[in-house]
């Protein structure tokens, strides 16, 4: 019994294997983003201390989002 159920395992481990190698690589489209403001605005958000309020960063950061203006 023990036997069939390593044999399932070794089965089961060869075919995910199998899968994960026979899978075609992600590929990555190149984006339109700005790598100047993103890197800003990862490094304001880093910056701004993790005791910080909800209400606090929010008035402490720029917004950065979709339409925001410059």
């Amino acid at each position: 019994m023990m036997t069939l159920g390593l044999g399932l395992a070794g089965l089961a481990l060869i075919g995910g294997l199998l899968v994960l190698l026979r899978r075609p690589a992600l590929t990555r489209e190149p984006d339109d983003r700005d790598q100047d403001v993103l890197e800003a605005a990862e490094r304001e958000v880093r910056d701004l201390g993790a005791l910080k309020s909800p209400e606090d960063a929010d008035d402490e950061l720029q917004d950065w989002g979709p339409g925001a203006p410059t």
